[in-house]
């Protein structure tokens, strides 16, 4: 501040004894503009306010997601132009913001960029759109707000932790079977159990004591001549594990093929809802961290369509890169899971590694069934089924970003 003081007093004395009315007036400029940048240097930012309102805290991929940011000068002093760098997660296109700037302390994240001059008292909020949001898990802020005085120089700025997240969830479509003979997804009768289900009849067999007169088969009775009980199927397992193979590719973890994984999500999200829709106890496990530090992404099974948004969610939040070899992941399951479980893996992989794990698993009594997807899903269900197990290719039409249906054949 001394040095503009400094500058105008010399300026001043100059005018007055060379009677240079034009001097006098410039040190006069010198010394209002240096009046003024001291002022907004010291309060400028005091009661300057910035809140950033998304119109939703989770969406479906494709979705259109409102943004509103509010900036809002409390105080009777005016300011010039302020600026907003709001921190945005990566791959999200803002409508009124084609081109946006690339945030150099954080790989991929972009910044949308406000400018404003704001009266004493103003406030001022602006619409934004965020187009065809992708699946995943976006975190936004912070802000750094800074305030120029009328040359541009930089008179204040403050950093404001406003954090927001946005989940987006795989797209869903509706699951069909190109054969119409197919047993329907996840459903196997269970060996043994302690209960029978009266809908499943499996034939008959002698009548035995203790057998309820409810059981005995009255017309097989009188046509055999000896008493004839009718014999129940042990009630159904439904309880399913869905399995998604995060690894696209064979080779290094950090490639992969970023549509074949995309693919994947949204045929795992509907199987899951077709799943659940039809009765099944759900739960989900991939070998990727998730945005937590546990090894695996985990969801407990359960029988409900309230488990649909907790499915939605781990697979918004699991990417392309294990966190562990899928041989892990399945040896881990199977203490965890309960028995006559049926476990569908989700692969775009050659399955020929794991199949000996996968066998051992269906020795022990769970089912065990896949469904490839990718460009070599027909050759890869093969492999599985010539190991006898069942296996299906799994393709989303017309295509994972816009999907209508997914279609299963095996």
């Amino acid at each position: 501040m001394g040095d503009w003081i400094a500058l105008a007093a010399a300026m001043v004395l100059v005018a007055t004894l060379a009677d240079a009315p034009g001097v006098l007036l410039v040190a006069a400029l010198t010394i209002g503009y240096g009046s003024l940048t001291t002022v907004w240097t010291r309060y400028g930012m005091r009661r300057v306010e910035y809140s950033r309102r998304l119109g939703t805290g989770r969406a479906v991929a494709g979705d259109i997601v409102p943004l509103d940011v509010t900036i809002w000068n409390r105080k009777r002093l005016p300011l010039p132009w302020v600026t907003a760098e709001d921190r945005l997660g990566e791959r999200l296109n803002v409508r009124e913001r084609p081109e946006m700037q690339v945030d150099e302390h954080q790989q991929g994240a972009l910044l949308l960029r406000n400018d404003w001059a704001l009266a004493w008292y103003e406030r001022v909020v602006r619409h934004f759109h965020i187009d065809d949001v992708r699946r995943g898990s976006y975190r936004f802020g912070p802000v750094q707000v800074r305030l120029r005085d009328i040359l541009g120089r930089l008179a204040g700025e403050e950093r404001f932790e406003l954090s927001d997240t946005l989940l987006v969830t795989p797209a869903m479509a509706a699951v069909r079977h190109a054969e119409h003979e197919m047993s329907p997804l996840g459903e196997r009768r269970a060996r043994h159990s302690l209960t029978v289900d009266p809908a499943l009849f499996a034939g008959v067999r002698p009548f035995q004591a203790g057998d309820s007169l409810r059981l005995i088969h009255w017309r097989a009775t009188a046509r055999l001549g000896s008493a004839v009980s009718r014999r129940l199927e042990p009630a159904r397992g439904r309880a399913v594990m869905l399995v998604v193979d995060v690894q696209t590719v064979d080779g290094p973890v950090l490639t992969w093929d970023e549509d074949t994984f995309e693919r994947m999500t949204v045929v795992a999200a509907s199987l899951a809802r077709r799943l659940l829709a039809d009765g099944a106890s759900l739960g989900m496990a991939a070998a990727n961290f998730a945005g937590s530090p546990e090894k695996f992404a985990w969801l407990a099974p359960r029988a409900s369509m309230a488990q649909m948004p907790r499915a939605g969610e781990l697979l918004a939040r699991i990417g392309p890169v294990p966190s562990a070899p899928l041989s892990a992941l399945l040896a881990w399951l199977t203490r965890r899971i309960p028995p006559q479980a049926t476990l569908i893996l989700v692969t775009a992989r050659n399955p020929g590694r794991h199949l000996a794990t996968l066998r051992r698993m269906k020795r022990s009594g769970f089912g065990v069934e896949l469904v490839t997807v990718g460009p070599d899903a027909v050759s890869h269900a093969q492999v599985a089924r010539l190991a006898r197990l069942r296996a299906m290719t799994g393709t989303v039409e017309p295509s994972w970003e816009k999907p209508d249906a997914v279609i299963l054949v095996g």
